[in-house]
């Protein structure tokens, strides 16, 4: 068939811009792949980013633990107090408290207790001692100047509390199985008895007036209302507690035998935040971390902190006695 001139030029154009089309086509997939990989990958990058900021922020907020000072040896683990300086002041349930700074700085405070456990400092800065084997509590003035502050009517005195709004004293009976109440004009009398008690050994009031106070031997926090009457509160770790502290709408408790620190909220739940249940002395944050016998403790008045004493042996009776001071760094609030 004959084309003529003007035909073959039309299909040179047809062929031209089919060309052109088909370029223009392959042009445009490299161009949107190249565009949705480059995408792809910046998403990918600001993923990993993102997931790293995450993390370094979740480290920041975990509560972690932290020595403040090294192994102390010949001593071993009474009470933990904090004063509104900032000063901590640990008992070593021989016959020694010791003034610690906030920066770790050591030094002897009191010597010449008789079993020096629970304590508490009152509303003129002065700290009450209990003396576990003397059945009494010392008074120590903000110069270390000692005097007894009550000498009869206790059994075994650990954990101390005081009512800020009465000025009046509760003592956690260890021996006794009880609670003691000490008036301000110094009249002891009985105010808790129960079953549940088990050597009672830390106490601590709530912000409404409500005592709480855990056992040594079994792993029971207990409830104590205005008028002595005792219930069951929580049940925490496995094994005999320490002591414990509150602060705002929750509690701190030792659990000594299993090696663990536990917060505990007003409505009684109960969460571990540090220890694995296997002792050690390791600093770190939550499971990593290991604690060995912790006992006393405190509310830091300069910040979310906490301090503990701790007692670093294979078990709570092997000799010779060693114990250290650390610092929890608490997560931040939510």
């Amino acid at each position: 068939m004959m084309t003529t001139l003007s035909d073959r030029i039309l299909t040179l154009n047809l062929i031209g811009n089919g060309c052109r089309t088909l370029v223009d086509y392959v042009e445009n997939l490299l161009f949107t792949r190249m565009r949705r990989d480059f995408y792809f990958g910046r998403s990918r990058a600001l993923l990993f980013v993102l997931a790293l900021l995450v993390a370094a922020v979740s480290a920041r907020a975990q509560t972690k633990i932290r020595s403040l000072t090294d192994v102390i040896n010949g001593h071993a683990v009474g009470g933990v107090t904090t004063d509104l300086v900032g000063n901590i002041y640990v008992a070593d349930f021989g016959d020694t408290v010791w003034k610690i700074t906030p920066e770790g700085e050591r030094s002897v405070f009191a010597s010449g207790l008789y079993g020096a456990s629970g304590n508490a400092i009152d509303h003129e800065g002065n700290l009450l001692q209990s003396n576990f084997y003397g059945d009494s509590i010392t008074e120590i003035d903000r110069k270390g100047q000692m005097q007894p502050f009550v000498t009869s009517g206790l059994s075994g005195p650990v954990g101390i509390a005081i009512n800020r709004q009465t000025g009046d004293v509760y003592v956690a009976n260890c021996r006794g199985n009880s609670i003691a109440k000490i008036a301000t004009d110094g009249t002891v009398s009985s105010f808790a008895k129960s079953d549940l008690f088990s050597c009672p050994n830390g106490i601590s009031f709530d912000r409404d007036g409500n005592l709480y106070v855990v056992n040594f031997r079994d792993n029971r926090m207990l409830k104590v209302d205005p008028k002595g009457f005792v219930t069951p509160f929580a049940t925490i770790s496995e094994k005999g507690l320490g002591h414990l502290c509150f602060n705002v709408d929750r509690f701190y408790v030792t659990a000594f035998e299993s090696h663990e620190i536990y917060e505990v909220t007003l409505d009684g739940t109960v969460k571990r935040i540090l220890g694995n249940g296997k002792r050690g002395v390791v600093d770190g944050a939550g499971v990593k971390a290991r604690l060995s016998f912790p006992n006393g403790i405190a509310y830091s008045q300069w910040g979310r902190r906490l301090y503990i004493n701790e007692y670093v042996n294979d078990s709570a009776g092997s000799l010779p006695r060693r114990t250290i001071i650390r610092e929890i760094l608490l997560e931040a609030a939510k």
